[in-house]
């Protein structure tokens, strides 16, 4: 699980560095994974070092008190007290009556934050803490532990700290959440109960800056508000009223302090404050423990996953569409080309080469004089009378203009899907504008690629057409009648001219049908024993020729490609560029 956990907190973290406005589903996201991936560093923490020092961690909003709290509990002046907003931003941790040896192990727990000593700390440097031996004062509340004064959770900067909150969050055996009497009502306060609130830490809260006669009132209040909005009884809570001194003086950690804020705590309610910190700390259980952060993670784990869910069904979507357009393209290249008499020509190369394996006394010296210039059939099949050489254009190559407007239909067609996809998806979604995006950069070398495979496969066809006519002569070989028919009709210069044209480039195979020597010799063997067996070869042919496109070009070449668009995005924002597939832990696993 601790992997499964590291996983998603570091595609998370990525998602949220490349977004300059993430969206509050992924800060909060992110928030969660990272108290759980430090609630499983405590986990481990309690099973290797289940003596470890007691750690108890004042939370709170700004203002509240929490440093003066912290030196209340030890009786100390350890923790920094300002009037400014905001001025502790770094986690700091008190230890009293404990070894350091005792203290090493906690570094572990708030990696990836580096310890300093209290004199060290920058307010510009956020990954510091602070832990340091104290000797606490006679009237101490914790006379031996670890208290730990942490950032505030609700300035406007707190999201640059808000990672040392919530590894003082996981570090803690005991929590204290401070808030003053115009503070408690914040919805940061709620959502900081709601967030901690399943990791089933012993909690209690103390109100600041109460007067008498507002104390009672305020106090209901929380209660109420909690009983509404978590459908459970209030934790514990005291009420502590304070007094304000303004001599300005510094603090052991050498800030300067505005205002020295003090907690007034006449004896009875110093009694009950120790009271009720002996009762939490009795209900500290280690070993429990596992069982609240287990299921902590069980609760989180739909809101982690969802947005990978998304992103991986969007990926499906794409390979969906691919998939159909590419069945799409290989109806239109079996229509347009193999099955349209009027684009077809392969099988007619098939027929011009048997007209060359015909082997006719005398033709060879027809076909020298065609070598420079195509004869009759050719120029009036043209409507011209000027040579192959002399012509402006060549006939276009059928099958390869095919080819081209398939691939043109094709990326029109997914260009049209991405957008209509990018319109209704989540204006949270970044896989679309991702693709589209990659699909507009990709998309000239994926038409190179395309156009010269298909000129290669087309290349490599060419060896079965010429097998094609040996079968054919082979077959004609074995009825010396019809050989000596066909060869007959051969020998015309018409006919030679005619395949020197097709052989040169100067008329499209495709033509031939009109061709009289190919009229000639196509109806004597359609007409033939052998008209069958030219059948069963032409259709052979097409089943060959649309299995190599199909696979070879359509699959691989474009196919293959336009699905590694999707797999290959590495667009910062999104969850799964980069990290594989989605970790195995579905809702309904055991977190054991």
């Amino acid at each position: 699980m601790n992997q499964q956990i590291a996983d998603l907190l570091a595609r998370y973290a990525r998602a949220i560095a490349g977004d300059s406005q993430p969206s509050d589903e992924l800060v909060d996201s992110y928030n969660t994974l990272r108290l759980a991936d430090a609630a499983l560093d405590k986990q481990r923490l309690n099973r290797a070092h289940p003596d470890h020092p007691l750690q108890v961690v004042i939370l709170g909003p700004t203002q509240a008190g929490k440093s003066t709290l912290c030196n209340l509990l030890l009786d100390t002046n350890a923790a920094g007290i300002s009037a400014l907003a905001g001025y502790t931003v770094h986690a700091q941790g008190f230890a009293s009556n404990v070894n350091e040896s005792a203290l090493e192990p906690l570094e572990d727990l708030m990696s990836p934050l580096t310890r300093v000593s209290l004199n060290h700390l920058n307010a510009q440097m956020l990954d510091h803490y602070v832990l340091e031996s104290v000797i606490a004062g006679p009237n101490a509340l914790v006379s031996q532990g670890v208290v730990w004064d942490s950032p505030d959770f609700d300035s406007i900067e707190s999201g640059g700290y808000r990672g040392a909150v919530l590894q003082a969050v996981a570090m803690a055996d005991v929590l204290i959440l401070m808030v003053s009497k115009d503070k408690y009502a914040d919805k940061s306060v709620w959502d900081m109960l709601q967030l901690v609130g399943r990791l089933g830490k012993p909690l209690f809260v103390c109100i600041n800056k109460l007067d008498d006669q507002d104390k009672d009132t305020v106090i209901r209040s929380f209660q109420q508000r909690h009983l509404e909005q978590f459908n459970s009884e209030a934790p514990d809570i005291i009420a502590l009223p304070f007094i304000r001194n303004t001599d300005a003086s510094a603090s052991d950690s050498g800030h300067q302090m505005a205002t020295d804020y003090t907690i007034s705590i006449d004896p009875t309610t110093r009694a009950a404050f120790a009271q009720l910190l002996d009762k939490v700390k009795s209900q500290v259980d280690r070993t429990g423990q596992d069982q609240h952060t287990d299921n902590y993670v069980k609760h989180h784990w739909p809101q982690w996953m969802e947005p990978l869910e998304r992103e991986q069904n969007a990926l499906n979507n794409w390979n969906t569409a691919v998939e159909d357009a590419i069945a799409e393209a290989k109806e239109r290249y079996a229509t347009r080309y193999l099955n349209n008499p009027e684009k077809y020509e392969t099988f007619n190369k098939a027929i011009a080469e048997l007209l060359t394996l015909l082997e006719v006394p005398g033709l060879a010296g027809a076909l020298s004089k065609t070598r420079n210039l195509v004869t009759w059939p050719a120029r009036k099949l043209f409507g011209m009378g000027k040579s192959i050489a002399q012509r402006d254009s060549q006939p276009a190559d059928q099958e390869l203009e095919i080819l081209d407007q398939i691939l043109d239909q094709t990326l029109t067609s997914l260009q049209g899907h991405v957008l209509v996809e990018q319109q209704e998806a989540d204006t949270n979604q970044a896989y679309w504008p991702s693709l589209q995006a990659a699909l507009l950069e990709q998309k000239t070398a994926l038409r190179t690629r395309y156009k010269t495979r298909a000129q290669e496969l087309q290349n490599e066809f060419e060896p079965r057409i010429d097998e094609a006519a040996q079968q054919l002569y082979s077959q004609l070989q074995d009825q010396p009648a019809l050989l000596n028919t066909l060869r007959a009709a051969r020998v015309t210069t018409d006919a030679a001219a005619v395949v020197l044209a097709v052989k040169s480039g100067g008329l499209a195979a495709a033509d031939l049908v009109i061709a009289p020597a190919m009229l000639s010799l196509t109806t004597l063997l359609t007409e033939s024993a052998l008209g069958q067996y030219m059948e069963r070869s032409k259709k052979q042919l097409k089943q060959e020729q649309q299995a190599l496109i199909d696979e070879q070009l359509f699959e691989r070449e474009l196919g293959d490609r336009l699905s590694a668009l999707s797999d290959e995005l590495n667009n910062e924002q999104l969850l799964l560029a980069g990290y594989g597939p989605l970790p195995e832990l579905s809702r309904n696993n055991s977190l054991s």
